[in-house]
């Protein structure tokens, strides 16, 4: 596998895409679906039919994966062929003609966790270690933002400051803009726990979450955690507490609704996790009809 993302084609094939989180989703899918074949050299590409990419699909379902998950994988895979098709490696895309999984376009499909599955989950790291402090400080992120698992692994110690009183996380999202978000008083006790055993704090240039030694010790400050790392520790302390098919999203998910059904304004939602389009936020609102809020109740002529 290896050998394969150092092929020419395929180094080629991702410097079209604009942004590393692209890079890194398409990465990750190609892998996933070269790792299920047991392909590890870039001639094997050519073996490829669309049969495997069906077999693929298939046991992406029978994993359980999310309808725009599966999607996902299937465009990435479309997307190398088209590729390796202008490049005269191959001379079919493979994945043309294997249909999509019908999504729900007015709804989000990650899993959202009730106030208490979330306070067990935040309680599950082991404080009497910097790793623990850690993960607790990652998750505490996660669920008292709402923000993007690439916007933790990019936040950096100067991203986190107090101002007005207020202590704030500047993150960086989509398209290289800021957004600046004042956070609870409980994550901030989280980061500032975890800073002081950690020792990196006076370092503005230093990335906030770094990866651990042992459990005890931090490593070097100019190094971020990958995503594949807060995925793990995700995983880990959901399987901890018994609670399945939740992924790092499932904490945006989660943020977003609790904040929607505490009736915070979606427009506020909407600035605070940084979507473009407020139909995006609308996507997650899993909030019944209050037929008795109509407006109509209200109009006298």
């Amino acid at each position: 596998m290896e050998a394969l993302r150092e092929a020419p084609e395929e180094l080629l094939w991702k410097a079209n895409f604009n942004s590393d989180n692209s890079v890194d989703t398409y990465d990750r899918a190609i892998r996933t679906f070269l790792d299920f074949l047991g392909i590890s050299s870039p001639e094997e590409l050519r073996l490829i039919t669309h049969g495997h990419v069906i077999a693929f699909k298939k046991f992406l379902q029978d994993q359980g994966r999310s309808a725009r998950t599966i999607n996902n994988r299937l465009s990435a895979i479309s997307s190398l062929f088209n590729h390796l098709i202008d490049q005269q490696v191959v001379k079919i895309n493979v994945a043309q003609g294997v249909k999509r999984m019908p999504v729900n376009a007015s709804r989000v499909e990650a899993k959202v966790l009730t106030p208490d599955e979330v306070r067990n989950l935040l309680n599950s790291p082991d404080l009497s270690k910097l790793q623990g402090l850690r993960d607790r400080a990652i998750l505490s992120t996660l669920f008292f933002t709402g923000c993007r698992v690439s916007e933790v692994c990019s936040l950096k110690i100067k991203d986190f400051y107090e101002e007005q009183g207020f202590f704030v996380l500047d993150f960086w999202v989509k398209g290289g803009k800021r957004n600046r978000m004042a956070i609870n008083q409980e994550l901030q006790i989280a980061l500032d726990q975890y800073l002081t055993d950690a020792g990196h704090g006076p370092d503005p240039a230093s990335f906030l979450f770094l990866p651990v030694k042992s459990g005890y010790k931090a490593s070097d400050p100019k190094r971020n955690l990958s995503r594949r790392t807060i995925d793990h520790l995700f995983n880990k302390y959901a399987n901890t507490i018994g609670i399945a098919g939740i992924t790092p999203h499932s904490a945006r998910a989660t943020f977003i609704t609790q904040a929607l059904e505490n009736n915070c304004p979606i427009e506020a939602v909407q600035k605070t996790v940084g979507h473009a389009q407020i139909k995006t936020t609308q996507m997650y609102d899993k909030r019944t009809a209050k037929y008795r809020e109509s407006a109509s109740f209200a109009v006298r002529y």
